[in-house]
């Protein structure tokens, strides 16, 4: 066993329980110091002895397996029995992650490497004392849900800052996974990157076995940059709560990239030809009450990879088509800000780390609704016939990679056709088109460059343009992360600058500065955000607010071996102080705390709250330089997990506001239920529902005579999530979501805001403006890779929406109303894989 733990309490070292794990070089000067030492018997002797021995220790902490070449591929078939198996020195000996970091795994594992001139092999034997409790269920791909996993991450240039992992269950259910640095000093893992890769599992009488062969094609590394990977290793057993890795990871250091061990051996390959065709074919029957018809419409494609050289991939999709995701979760939103909804089009999500540095890019920017659609006027006598939700992409194409001298590059291209709103006039039935949106390009680039002890420096470009319009956006940013040379502290930060507009260019700016202390049980930080009044990257990037000064210092401590009845525990305190940039006043003052637990029993427990004092909200008001005095609020929120090992599972969560100085107050709970039925069938619901009391918030502006009308209000929002999958094995799923989300607003009284932001109540003012806003959509989609990255998949899909101005508290009838307007879709998709070496091989 490596030596990773050291007994420090000990005064004399036993020499032979460290033996076995040096080399005999090694093992000759030690023993020869130790002859020193007992012949001068002197206290430097002895301290040089110490010096020696615990830098010979340290420099053994690096793990390291070698991979075997071979002539003839393994079979993969999940049996070690071909005699390579008795050449190759297993990688043994994990330790633990969690309850007991750094102890010996509760199970042993050995696992083999191999290569030949297209893919590496693993070939891993897992022990188990008790093989009948492996947890062991089915789920759909990429989902290890609460099954034990094995996986293997490898990091080619062998830098700390990308790594490619592939994982897999004891039912053969795979998942693969790209870990890149994010700039904080954490790693950021991304489950939508997708390989082609082949491997069997077998649950034995002494564990359980598998194998992968992993294709070169499908890694990026160049043999220029020597024979030694990163590498490293993870198991976890379920019945124990037990993750583990074979290179040792200190839970007191953020981040597992750079704490890996080495791979050697691989030599002598030439990167391969990578480049792989996925054409794909789609159909679709659709029909919704607007148009009373049902359309039948088809779509065909294409998407390519290509392996410029050994580091750099193009990715191109033609003619995308996305009408098979999960529909977004629609919600009424009361706020001045934007509401966040995540991308889920693979093509978006999939390797594109590079493009998150400084956060000026959201690719759902790309293909949404478009641009000038609320700028369309109509006349008396017309009315909107049709107006496009989102633009048509025609084409969008990524560059992206590393090379062996730690440069990133990226490179993102997307183009979508005009978009017209058709406007109808009611008295003789013509209609007239209204561009809406021109050609639109968008493009995205970036340089990042690896520094030492996993630092690095980027410089990226976002910029959106039309054809024959004057509109034009740009952002160009720069973003950086500093370790020292034990990752103790990290200083990050980035700087940006954005321009647009047509003719008369708006210039804005923003910075951030973090510098904090991330390794040890005590850690802390201090962060400074800034954004100008001017600054705007939502054209291809996403900021709820601009105008702000915030500085937040904070301080987090943790225990993370187990004590008493606590498996672990961890707490945090912070400070916001905010300011508005322009002018330069203050906003507010935020305080807060945070407490987590997990118990022996796999309970969860967290509770956090805080408290903000009186606040100047220069945003709520819609109107430049106009502010609303909100009243001082406490808050605090509780949650509980029960063992989510269990086949019957709960989350729950309680959260309230108080405002001591006003009677408004808000109320939120939360429950969440998982059942798992045998190997192959799972059901979850989740319920929310909120009320909040005497909330006073913004109504409508009149910039005819700048008045701004508030309103106290009761505002309801209650949703029901319910989802059912069946796996009827680990290549074919079903799966069913279905959502029903409702919010209501009661206004009580009126009020105009005063240039000192407080409210004067306006009992003239007779229109009630209440809202009510139902969402119900249905996803079920039946899943079959009947090749590798090959796969058939049958979608039914149906969404509703409807809003008026009357307050319904029923909710029976505002599940009835949510049908007033809906729209359905069933389509079918079929996507082949086409691989270069194989193609060339038959």
């Amino acid at each position: 066993m490596n030596v990773v733990e050291q007994e420090t309490s000990e005064t004399i070292i036993d020499f032979k329980c460290y033996k076995k794990d040096l080399s005999s070089s090694y093992c000759f000067e030690i023993c020869q110091i130790i002859q020193l030492h007992h012949r001068m018997r002197n206290v430097l002797g002895l301290l040089v002895f110490l010096q020696f021995f615990f830098t010979t220790i340290n420099a053994q902490n690096k793990k390291s397996v070698e991979a075997l070449r071979i002539t003839t591929p393994l079979t993969i078939d999940g049996v070690l029995d071909e005699p390579v198996y008795g050449l190759a020195k297993p990688a043994i000996d994990f330790f633990q992650l969690e309850p007991y970091n750094g102890k010996p795994a509760m199970q042993s594992t050995e696992v083999r490497f191999f290569f030949d001139e297209s893919a590496i092999y693993v070939g891993a034997m897992l022990y188990d004392s008790a093989p009948d409790s492996i947890f062991n269920f089915l789920t759909e791909r990429d989902n290890i849900g609460m099954s034990d996993f094995f996986g293997v991450y490898f990091d080619p240039f062998n830098e700390g800052q990308l790594g490619f992992g592939f994982f897999i269950t004891p039912s053969g259910v795979q998942v693969d996974v790209k870990a890149t640095k994010n700039n904080g000093g954490g790693d950021n893992e991304d489950d939508n990157w997708n390989a082609v890769w082949e491997s069997k599992t077998k649950v034995t009488d002494k564990g359980w076995v598998l194998e992968m062969r992993i294709p070169f094609s499908e890694l990026r590394f160049s043999n220029t940059a020597g024979n030694t990977w990163g590498l490293n290793m993870f198991r976890n057993l379920r019945r124990y709560n037990s993750n583990n890795s074979w290179s040792f990871i200190d839970r007191k250091i953020e981040g597992f990239i750079d704490q890996q061990g080495h791979l050697t051996g691989i030599e002598n390959i030439d990167p391969p030809v990578r480049l792989s065709l996925s054409p794909y074919l789609a159909t679709y029957l659709e029909s919704s009450d607007e148009s009373k018809d049902n359309n039948f419409l088809y779509k065909g494609g294409l998407d390519l990879k290509y392996g410029i050289n050994e580091s750099f991939t193009l990715d191109m999709m033609l003619i995308p088509d996305f009408g098979q995701i999960q529909s977004d979760d629609k919600k009424l939103n009361l706020s001045p800000y934007e509401i966040y909804y995540s991308e889920k089009r693979q093509f978006f999500t999939e390797s594109t780390e590079l493009f998150e540095r400084a956060g000026i890019f959201y690719s759902r920017r790309i293909g949404a609704n478009p641009k000038f659609s609320g700028n369309v006027t109509v006349e008396e006598n017309e009315s909107i016939d049709y107006s496009p939700v989102e633009t048509q992409l025609i084409n969008a194409t990524k560059v992206s990679g590393r090379s062996d001298k730690g440069w990133g590059l990226g490179f993102l291209n997307a183009m979508s056709m005009p978009s017209y709103t058709r406007i109808k006039n009611s008295d003789n039935g013509e209609t007239r088109k209204v561009l809406v949106q021109p050609f639109t390009n968008y493009n995205v680039s970036v340089v990042d460059k690896s520094l030492k002890n996993n630092s690095y420096i980027s410089v990226i470009n976002t910029n959106m343009s039309m054809a024959d319009h004057p509109f034009r956006a740009n952002v160009t940013a720069t973003d950086f992360q500093f370790r020292n040379k034990s990752k103790t502290y990290v200083l990050s930060g980035n700087a940006a600058m954005s321009v647009r507009g047509e003719r008369d260019l708006e210039t804005g700016f923003s910075g951030f500065l973090s510098g904090k202390k991330n390794k040890g049980n005590f850690v802390y930080g201090l962060e400074n955000r800034l954004f100008s009044d001017t600054y705007n990257p939502n054209d291809l990037g996403f900021l709820q607010n601009n105008n702000s000064l915030t500085t937040s210092p904070w301080v987090y401590y943790q225990i993370i071996e187990p004590f008493s009845i606590f498996r672990n525990v961890n707490g945090s305190m912070y400070w916001d102080y905010n300011r508005i940039y322009q002018p330069n006043v203050f906003f507010k003052n935020k305080r807060g705390y945070e407490l987590n637990a997990q118990f022996r029993n796999n309970y969860y427990f967290k509770v956090n709250g805080g408290f903000q004092s009186i606040s100047y909200d220069y945003f709520e008001p819609r109107v430049k330089g106009r502010f609303y005095k909100a009243p001082r609020t406490n808050w605090c929120n509780f949650n509980l997990n029960t063992d989510s090992r269990k086949d019957l599972f709960f989350y729950f969560y309680y959260g309230f506001n108080s405002f001591p100085d006003t009677d408004q107050f808000s109320h939120m709970r939360e429950m969440s239920a998982v059942y798992r039925v045998g190997y192959r069938f799972r059901l979850e619901y989740n319920g929310f529902f909120n009320n909040s009391i005497n909330e006073k918030g913004f109504v409508e502006k009149n910039e005819a005579n700048d008045s701004i009308l508030f309103s106290r209000r009761d505002v309801f929002t209650f949703s029901n999530v319910l989802y059912a999958s069946y796996v009827f094995n680990n290549k074919a799923s079903l799966s069913l979501r279905g959502r029903h989300y409702w919010s209501g607003v009661g206004n009580k009284d009126f009020y105009f805001l005063q240039k000192d932001g407080t409210l004067l109540s306006n009992p003239s003012y007779l229109e009630k403006k209440d809202l009510n806003y139902n969402a119900f959509t249905i996803d079920m989609t039946f899943r079959w890779v009947f090749a590798p990255g090959s796969e058939f998949v049958l979608a039914l899909k149906n969404a509703a929406h409807a809003s008026k101005e009357t307050l319904v508290m029923n909710y029976w009838k505002n599940l009835e109303d949510s049908w007033s307007s809906q729209s359905n879709s069933l389509s079918l998709k079929v996507l082949y894989y086409i691989d270069y070496h194989k193609l060339k091989r038959k």
